[in-house]
Protein backbone atom coordinates (compact mmCIF):
# COMPACT_ATOMS: atom_id res chain seq x y z
CA UNK A 1 0.00 0.00 0.00
CA UNK A 2 1.31 3.53 -1.26
CA UNK A 3 1.55 6.27 1.49
CA UNK A 4 -0.82 8.27 -0.94
CA UNK A 5 -3.53 5.72 -0.03
CA UNK A 6 -2.89 5.13 3.59
CA UNK A 7 -3.70 9.02 3.34
CA UNK A 8 -6.57 8.73 1.63
CA UNK A 9 -8.18 5.81 4.05
CA UNK A 10 -7.43 7.96 6.79
CA UNK A 11 -9.40 10.88 5.91
CA UNK A 12 -12.98 11.44 7.10
CA UNK A 13 -15.99 10.26 4.78
CA UNK A 14 -18.26 13.01 3.88
CA UNK A 15 -20.64 10.51 2.90
CA UNK A 16 -20.99 8.07 5.96
CA UNK A 17 -21.37 11.70 8.34
CA UNK A 18 -24.78 11.12 10.91
CA UNK A 19 -27.10 13.62 9.89
CA UNK A 20 -27.18 16.22 12.24
CA UNK A 21 -30.24 17.12 12.29
CA UNK A 22 -31.68 13.52 12.86
CA UNK A 23 -34.33 14.53 10.32
CA UNK A 24 -33.86 12.57 6.72
CA UNK A 25 -36.40 15.03 5.37
CA UNK A 26 -34.84 18.32 6.23
CA UNK A 27 -32.68 18.72 3.44
CA UNK A 28 -33.95 22.34 2.82
CA UNK A 29 -32.11 23.99 6.39
CA UNK A 30 -29.08 22.75 7.66
CA UNK A 31 -30.16 23.23 11.26
CA UNK A 32 -33.54 23.23 10.98
CA UNK A 33 -34.29 22.46 14.75
CA UNK A 34 -32.40 25.13 15.45
CA UNK A 35 -33.94 27.27 13.42
CA UNK A 36 -37.56 26.35 15.02
CA UNK A 37 -35.44 26.35 18.44
CA UNK A 38 -34.26 30.04 18.13
CA UNK A 39 -38.26 30.70 17.13
CA UNK A 40 -39.69 28.86 19.75
CA UNK A 41 -37.32 31.00 22.22
CA UNK A 42 -38.16 34.52 20.68
CA UNK A 43 -41.85 33.81 20.66
CA UNK A 44 -41.80 32.37 24.44
CA UNK A 45 -39.63 35.56 25.48
CA UNK A 46 -42.12 37.51 24.61
CA UNK A 47 -44.59 35.88 26.56
CA UNK A 48 -42.57 34.95 29.74
CA UNK A 49 -43.90 38.20 31.53
CA UNK A 50 -47.13 40.24 31.88
CA UNK A 51 -44.67 43.43 30.47
CA UNK A 52 -43.95 41.41 27.56
CA UNK A 53 -47.26 40.79 27.09
CA UNK A 54 -48.56 43.87 27.14
CA UNK A 55 -46.25 45.20 24.95
CA UNK A 56 -46.39 42.31 22.11
CA UNK A 57 -50.03 42.64 22.66
CA UNK A 58 -49.90 46.37 21.78
CA UNK A 59 -48.06 46.14 18.82
CA UNK A 60 -50.10 43.91 17.35
CA UNK A 61 -53.21 45.66 18.01
CA UNK A 62 -51.55 48.82 16.74
CA UNK A 63 -50.44 47.04 13.44
CA UNK A 64 -54.15 45.13 12.52
CA UNK A 65 -55.40 49.37 12.96
CA UNK A 66 -52.98 50.56 10.49
CA UNK A 67 -53.92 47.59 8.20
CA UNK A 68 -57.80 48.32 8.53
CA UNK A 69 -57.24 52.12 8.22
CA UNK A 70 -55.55 51.39 5.09
CA UNK A 71 -57.95 49.70 3.98
CA UNK A 72 -60.64 51.67 4.70
CA UNK A 73 -59.61 55.15 3.94
CA UNK A 74 -55.89 54.71 2.71
CA UNK A 75 -52.44 55.84 3.87
CA UNK A 76 -52.97 57.38 7.47
CA UNK A 77 -50.98 60.43 6.03
CA UNK A 78 -52.72 63.60 7.57
CA UNK A 79 -50.76 65.41 10.90
CA UNK A 80 -53.14 64.47 13.09
CA UNK A 81 -52.79 60.79 12.17
CA UNK A 82 -49.26 60.81 11.93
CA UNK A 83 -49.18 62.24 15.07
CA UNK A 84 -52.13 59.92 16.52
CA UNK A 85 -50.16 56.87 15.74
CA UNK A 86 -46.86 58.09 17.49
CA UNK A 87 -48.47 58.76 20.77
CA UNK A 88 -49.99 55.15 20.76
CA UNK A 89 -46.56 53.57 19.35
CA UNK A 90 -45.40 54.94 22.54
CA UNK A 91 -48.14 53.82 25.04
CA UNK A 92 -47.31 50.54 23.66
CA UNK A 93 -43.53 51.06 24.11
CA UNK A 94 -44.24 51.78 27.36
CA UNK A 95 -46.44 49.36 28.33
CA UNK A 96 -43.92 46.52 29.99
CA UNK A 97 -42.64 49.96 32.32
CA UNK A 98 -45.27 52.18 32.57
CA UNK A 99 -46.78 54.86 30.67
CA UNK A 100 -45.89 58.20 31.70
CA UNK A 101 -49.77 59.31 31.09
CA UNK A 102 -49.87 62.91 32.30
CA UNK A 103 -45.78 63.68 30.67
CA UNK A 104 -46.99 61.90 27.38
CA UNK A 105 -50.82 64.08 27.29
CA UNK A 106 -49.00 67.44 28.72
CA UNK A 107 -46.48 67.15 25.90
CA UNK A 108 -48.36 65.80 22.41
CA UNK A 109 -51.89 67.04 23.17
CA UNK A 110 -51.20 70.55 22.76
CA UNK A 111 -48.61 69.45 19.58
CA UNK A 112 -52.25 68.04 17.94
CA UNK A 113 -54.32 71.52 18.86
CA UNK A 114 -51.17 73.61 17.45
CA UNK A 115 -51.37 71.47 14.10
CA UNK A 116 -55.00 71.33 14.18
CA UNK A 117 -55.08 75.04 13.97
CA UNK A 118 -52.59 75.39 11.64
CA UNK A 119 -54.20 72.85 9.24
CA UNK A 120 -57.25 75.35 9.25
CA UNK A 121 -54.78 79.09 9.08
CA UNK A 122 -52.84 76.95 6.28
CA UNK A 123 -56.10 76.44 4.42
CA UNK A 124 -57.58 79.65 4.75
CA UNK A 125 -54.37 81.36 3.58
CA UNK A 126 -55.50 80.13 0.27
CA UNK A 127 -57.88 83.03 -0.04
CA UNK A 128 -54.89 85.20 -1.08
CA UNK A 129 -55.22 88.71 -0.25
CA UNK A 130 -53.02 89.53 -3.56
CA UNK A 131 -50.84 87.21 -6.27
CA UNK A 132 -50.53 84.60 -6.34
CA UNK A 133 -47.01 85.65 -7.44
CA UNK A 134 -44.86 83.92 -9.85
CA UNK A 135 -42.57 86.60 -11.72
CA UNK A 136 -39.52 86.37 -9.23
CA UNK A 137 -39.69 82.64 -9.14
CA UNK A 138 -39.32 82.04 -12.48
CA UNK A 139 -37.02 84.41 -13.14
CA UNK A 140 -34.54 83.29 -10.15
CA UNK A 141 -34.90 79.82 -11.88
CA UNK A 142 -34.39 80.46 -14.96
CA UNK A 143 -31.82 82.86 -15.16
CA UNK A 144 -29.45 82.39 -11.86
CA UNK A 145 -30.64 78.42 -10.47
CA UNK A 146 -30.79 77.49 -14.48
CA UNK A 147 -28.63 79.54 -16.63
CA UNK A 148 -31.72 80.27 -19.29
CA UNK A 149 -33.88 76.85 -18.66
CA UNK A 150 -36.24 76.21 -15.33
CA UNK A 151 -34.41 73.32 -13.67
CA UNK A 152 -37.99 71.49 -13.36
CA UNK A 153 -38.05 71.89 -17.43
CA UNK A 154 -34.83 70.71 -17.86
CA UNK A 155 -34.90 68.09 -15.33
CA UNK A 156 -38.51 66.78 -16.56
CA UNK A 157 -36.85 67.01 -20.42
CA UNK A 158 -33.90 64.96 -19.47
CA UNK A 159 -35.28 62.49 -17.28
CA UNK A 160 -39.03 62.12 -16.79
CA UNK A 161 -40.62 60.04 -19.58
CA UNK A 162 -44.61 59.17 -19.54
CA UNK A 163 -45.53 55.73 -17.91
CA UNK A 164 -43.38 56.27 -15.31
CA UNK A 165 -40.16 54.79 -14.17
CA UNK A 166 -38.16 53.51 -10.98
CA UNK A 167 -36.80 57.23 -9.86
CA UNK A 168 -40.57 58.99 -10.11
CA UNK A 169 -41.33 56.08 -7.27
CA UNK A 170 -38.21 56.97 -5.67
CA UNK A 171 -38.99 60.52 -5.91
CA UNK A 172 -42.61 59.90 -4.64
CA UNK A 173 -41.33 58.04 -1.72
CA UNK A 174 -39.05 60.67 -1.21
CA UNK A 175 -41.75 63.38 -0.83
CA UNK A 176 -44.24 61.43 0.91
CA UNK A 177 -41.12 61.04 3.81
CA UNK A 178 -42.13 64.67 5.40
CA UNK A 179 -45.34 63.69 6.28
CA UNK A 180 -43.81 61.45 8.36
CA UNK A 181 -39.71 61.70 9.96
CA UNK A 182 -40.40 64.70 11.76
CA UNK A 183 -42.82 63.42 13.77
CA UNK A 184 -40.88 59.93 14.38
CA UNK A 185 -38.01 62.03 15.55
CA UNK A 186 -40.11 63.39 17.82
CA UNK A 187 -41.63 60.03 19.16
CA UNK A 188 -37.98 58.76 19.49
CA UNK A 189 -36.40 62.02 21.49
CA UNK A 190 -39.55 62.00 23.35
CA UNK A 191 -38.65 58.11 24.32
CA UNK A 192 -34.96 58.41 24.97
CA UNK A 193 -34.16 62.31 25.68
CA UNK A 194 -36.60 64.20 26.62
CA UNK A 195 -35.17 67.89 27.04
CA UNK A 196 -34.09 67.46 23.54
CA UNK A 197 -37.33 66.65 22.66
CA UNK A 198 -38.78 69.76 23.92
CA UNK A 199 -36.48 72.01 22.22
CA UNK A 200 -36.73 69.88 18.60
CA UNK A 201 -40.88 70.21 19.07
CA UNK A 202 -40.26 74.46 19.57
CA UNK A 203 -37.87 74.85 16.96
CA UNK A 204 -40.22 73.04 14.60
CA UNK A 205 -43.15 74.71 15.57
CA UNK A 206 -41.40 77.82 15.32
CA UNK A 207 -40.64 77.21 11.69
CA UNK A 208 -44.08 75.92 10.93
CA UNK A 209 -45.59 79.22 11.62
CA UNK A 210 -43.09 81.48 10.28
CA UNK A 211 -43.70 79.74 6.91
CA UNK A 212 -47.24 79.83 7.67
CA UNK A 213 -46.90 83.80 7.94
CA UNK A 214 -44.76 83.78 4.86
CA UNK A 215 -47.66 81.54 2.79
CA UNK A 216 -50.49 84.91 4.11
CA UNK A 217 -48.25 87.48 2.88
CA UNK A 218 -46.54 85.91 -0.17
CA UNK A 219 -48.55 83.41 -1.78
CA UNK A 220 -46.67 81.79 -4.27
CA UNK A 221 -47.41 79.34 -7.21
CA UNK A 222 -45.35 76.26 -7.85
CA UNK A 223 -44.02 74.68 -10.93
CA UNK A 224 -46.50 73.19 -11.90
CA UNK A 225 -49.14 75.77 -11.70
CA UNK A 226 -47.04 78.35 -13.22
CA UNK A 227 -46.83 75.54 -15.91
CA UNK A 228 -50.86 75.57 -16.40
CA UNK A 229 -50.59 79.54 -16.86
CA UNK A 230 -48.08 79.09 -19.03
CA UNK A 231 -46.08 81.20 -17.45
CA UNK A 232 -43.47 77.89 -17.88
CA UNK A 233 -43.08 75.44 -20.75
CA UNK A 234 -45.19 72.32 -20.21
CA UNK A 235 -44.07 70.35 -16.92
CA UNK A 236 -45.82 67.21 -15.39
CA UNK A 237 -46.90 67.06 -12.11
CA UNK A 238 -45.08 63.94 -11.28
CA UNK A 239 -46.47 63.33 -7.32
CA UNK A 240 -50.03 63.60 -8.89
CA UNK A 241 -49.08 60.51 -11.18
CA UNK A 242 -47.56 58.72 -9.43
CA UNK A 243 -50.57 58.20 -7.13
CA UNK A 244 -53.07 57.99 -9.71
CA UNK A 245 -50.90 55.06 -10.63
CA UNK A 246 -50.64 53.47 -7.68
CA UNK A 247 -54.30 53.73 -6.93
CA UNK A 248 -54.01 54.53 -3.37
CA UNK A 249 -56.51 56.34 -1.23
CA UNK A 250 -54.26 59.21 0.57
CA UNK A 251 -56.54 59.34 3.59
CA UNK A 252 -58.93 61.52 4.89
CA UNK A 253 -56.83 64.63 6.52
CA UNK A 254 -59.02 64.34 10.58
CA UNK A 255 -58.10 68.48 10.93
CA UNK A 256 -58.83 69.75 7.34
CA UNK A 257 -62.45 67.77 6.31
CA UNK A 258 -60.65 66.19 3.23
CA UNK A 259 -58.73 68.98 0.79
CA UNK A 260 -61.40 71.42 1.54
CA UNK A 261 -58.19 73.68 3.69
CA UNK A 262 -55.82 72.28 1.27
CA UNK A 263 -53.67 75.24 -0.53
CA UNK A 264 -51.61 74.58 -3.75
CA UNK A 265 -50.28 78.73 -3.28
CA UNK A 266 -48.28 78.10 -0.15
CA UNK A 267 -45.14 77.49 -1.84
CA UNK A 268 -42.38 80.10 -0.17
CA UNK A 269 -40.88 78.99 1.62
CA UNK A 270 -40.39 74.78 0.83
CA UNK A 271 -41.54 73.63 4.08
CA UNK A 272 -40.43 70.74 2.40
CA UNK A 273 -37.12 71.23 2.53
CA UNK A 274 -37.19 73.49 5.69
CA UNK A 275 -37.95 70.51 8.35
CA UNK A 276 -34.92 67.64 6.23
CA UNK A 277 -32.69 70.89 7.14
CA UNK A 278 -33.72 71.79 10.47
CA UNK A 279 -33.21 67.77 11.50
CA UNK A 280 -29.49 68.29 9.64
CA UNK A 281 -28.78 71.33 11.63
CA UNK A 282 -30.10 69.90 14.75
CA UNK A 283 -28.70 66.53 15.26
CA UNK A 284 -25.27 67.75 13.26
CA UNK A 285 -23.53 68.54 16.54
CA UNK A 286 -22.19 65.56 18.39
CA UNK A 287 -22.97 62.99 15.11
CA UNK A 288 -20.50 60.54 13.48
CA UNK A 289 -19.04 60.97 10.01
CA UNK A 290 -21.60 58.29 8.31
CA UNK A 291 -24.60 59.81 10.01
CA UNK A 292 -23.45 63.44 9.12
CA UNK A 293 -23.72 61.77 5.04
CA UNK A 294 -27.38 60.65 6.12
CA UNK A 295 -28.11 64.16 7.49
CA UNK A 296 -26.51 65.98 4.55
CA UNK A 297 -28.31 63.86 1.61
CA UNK A 298 -31.77 64.12 3.30
CA UNK A 299 -32.48 67.40 2.35
CA UNK A 300 -30.18 67.53 -0.81
CA UNK A 301 -32.64 64.46 -2.00
CA UNK A 302 -35.71 66.32 -1.02
CA UNK A 303 -34.86 69.65 -2.81
CA UNK A 304 -33.92 67.11 -5.86
CA UNK A 305 -37.72 65.35 -5.35
CA UNK A 306 -39.38 68.54 -5.42
CA UNK A 307 -37.41 70.39 -8.25
CA UNK A 308 -37.93 68.06 -10.67
CA UNK A 309 -41.55 66.66 -9.34
CA UNK A 310 -42.36 70.38 -10.24
CA UNK A 311 -43.64 70.94 -6.32
CA UNK A 312 -41.41 74.17 -5.80
CA UNK A 313 -38.76 76.47 -7.30
CA UNK A 314 -35.15 76.19 -6.50
CA UNK A 315 -36.03 79.76 -4.81
CA UNK A 316 -38.30 77.93 -2.37
CA UNK A 317 -36.01 75.99 -1.45
CA UNK A 318 -32.93 77.96 -0.63
CA UNK A 319 -35.74 80.03 1.04
CA UNK A 320 -37.02 77.05 3.54
CA UNK A 321 -33.23 76.16 4.10
CA UNK A 322 -32.87 79.74 5.24
CA UNK A 323 -35.55 79.71 7.87
CA UNK A 324 -34.37 76.26 9.12
CA UNK A 325 -30.84 78.04 9.91
CA UNK A 326 -32.20 81.31 11.26
CA UNK A 327 -34.96 79.14 13.30
CA UNK A 328 -32.30 77.27 14.58
CA UNK A 329 -29.19 79.69 15.61
CA UNK A 330 -32.42 82.74 16.59
CA UNK A 331 -34.94 79.92 18.18
CA UNK A 332 -31.88 78.06 20.18
CA UNK A 333 -30.68 80.91 21.82
CA UNK A 334 -34.04 82.44 23.25
CA UNK A 335 -33.92 78.37 24.25
CA UNK A 336 -30.86 78.76 25.67
CA UNK A 337 -32.29 82.21 27.74
CA UNK A 338 -35.10 80.66 28.86
CA UNK A 339 -33.59 77.46 30.36
CA UNK A 340 -31.33 79.56 32.70
CA UNK A 341 -34.03 82.01 33.43
CA UNK A 342 -36.46 79.02 34.55
CA UNK A 343 -33.50 77.23 36.15
CA UNK A 344 -32.53 80.09 37.83
CA UNK A 345 -35.70 80.83 39.54
CA UNK A 346 -36.58 77.17 40.24
CA UNK A 347 -32.85 77.21 42.12
CA UNK A 348 -34.04 80.14 43.82
CA UNK A 349 -36.66 78.19 45.06
CA UNK A 350 -34.09 75.13 46.28
CA UNK A 351 -35.94 72.97 43.10
CA UNK A 352 -32.53 71.51 41.29
CA UNK A 353 -35.17 69.03 39.13
CA UNK A 354 -35.88 71.49 36.48
CA UNK A 355 -32.12 71.76 36.21
CA UNK A 356 -31.28 68.55 35.89
CA UNK A 357 -33.59 68.11 33.26
CA UNK A 358 -32.74 70.51 31.56
CA UNK A 359 -28.96 69.57 30.89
Amino acid sequence: MTATDRDSDMRPSHTSAPNVSGNAGDEDSPFPHRDRRVVSDWISRRWEGPGTRRVTIGWAILVASIVVYYVVAGIPWSTNSVLFYVMAALVVSSLGSGVRWKRLLLDWLPLIVVFFGYGVLRGYASHVLWGPFYGPQVWFDTHIAGLGVDPTVQLQRWIYRPGLHFWDYLVWVCYMSHFFTSFIIMGVLWKTNHPKFRRYVALFVGLTFIGYLTYVLYPAMPPWMASQFEHLPPTTRIIDQVWKHLHIGLGQTIFAGGDRFDNDVAAMPSIHCAYPMLICLFFWRGSTARKRVLLAAYPICMAFSLVYTGEHFVIDILVGWLYAACTLYFGSKALDRWEIRQGGRHAAKGDDTFVQQTR
